[in-house]
């Protein structure tokens, strides 16, 4: 998870990650969901392989039907392309017969020079069976329908870039605050926080002994204890100790806020405990809250 943070601090890294979601939910609309729908197409929108192919089925039915007006109309729904794709016909006319390649292209003979003639080609009857050409284009999807999912794809994208920028600037002020220097903090206000716990009366007696210990940063599992013993018989005393009592914030190393140092006599039943806390620990109501339970709040 913290890697996972690390890399979405870079912007670049955060940017890169958007427009690849992005892309890949376009591709996913586009080719999945609402793919697009080629209708009512025409021949000379066709390959050249796929030209030929139709020109040959033209010529072979107009050899079987002769219906010179029919196969005119297939002829001219190939456009700039006719003459061209007749050519590539006749240079390998495949399963068409020679005397049906000869009959056709005589026709097209025929009648291409009363095209020039005209000025331009007469427009082909519409079939009786067929609808008008305003009822067919009107079929046709509406540029509104591609419009649409484009503008909400784009929005969408928008909104994901605008959450990802948000969760950003928060765990940037999350830890911006998780490493303020809390010392920092005026003296007023070190004045107004209620001291928990009342400085401990100077010690007359020599202490029976004396104990050091160092936490080092990074030692999450700190925890020290030493036992004490009678200098003049060795007799066990008792035993003392301190831990971590409380840490800030995630990840690794912890960050430590407050140490727990007790005291166990084993001629009471009580064992004694302070808690030593960092200035920001101690000025946080619920921290405090919640260490008071444990012992003696103590500001370090």
């Amino acid at each position: 998870m913290e890697t996972v943070r690390a890399y979405f601090k870079k912007k670049s890294v955060l940017i890169g990650a958007v427009l690849i979601v992005g892309i890949a939910l376009g591709l996913l609309y586009a080719w999945v969901i609402n793919p697009v729908e080629w209708i009512n197409g025409e021949p000379a929108q066709l390959r050249e392989d796929l030209r030929v192919d139709y020109l040959r089925m033209v010529i072979e039915s107009y050899d079987a039907n002769l219906d010179a007006e029919l196969a005119m109309r297939r002829f001219k729904a190939l456009g700039d392309f006719g003459d061209e794709t007749l050519e590539l016909v006749a240079a390998d006319p495949g399963e068409v017969s020679a005397s049906a390649l000869q009959k056709f292209q005589a026709l097209v003979a025929i009648e291409a020079p009363e095209i020039g003639a005209s000025g331009e080609a007469e427009q082909p009857s519409v079939p009786a069976e067929e609808e008008p050409a305003e009822e067919v284009s009107a079929e046709r999807p509406s540029a509104a329908r591609y419009i649409l999912p484009v503008c909400g794809a784009t929005l969408l994208l928008g909104a994901l870039l605008g959450v990802a920028l948000l969760l950003r600037r928060r765990l940037e002020a999350r830890e911006t605050g998780l490493g303020m220097d809390f010392d920092s903090v005026e003296e007023a206000e070190y004045e107004a926080a209620p001291h928990v716990a009342e400085p401990m009366a100077a010690v007359e007696e020599e202490p029976l002994a004396t104990f050091r210990t160092t936490y080092t940063i990074g030692d999450d599992l700190y925890d020290d204890s030493f036992s004490i013993e009678s200098p003049a018989t060795g007799d066990f005393l008792g035993e003392c100790g301190v831990g971590i009592a409380d840490v800030i914030g995630v990840g690794e190393p912890k960050k430590v806020s407050a140490f727990e140092v007790w005291l166990f006599d084993k001629n009471d039943i009580q064992t004694v405990t302070k808690i030593l806390l960092s200035s920001y620990a101690f000025k946080d109501e619920e921290t405090r809250g919640r260490l008071a339970a444990k012992g003696d709040l103590i500001l370090a």
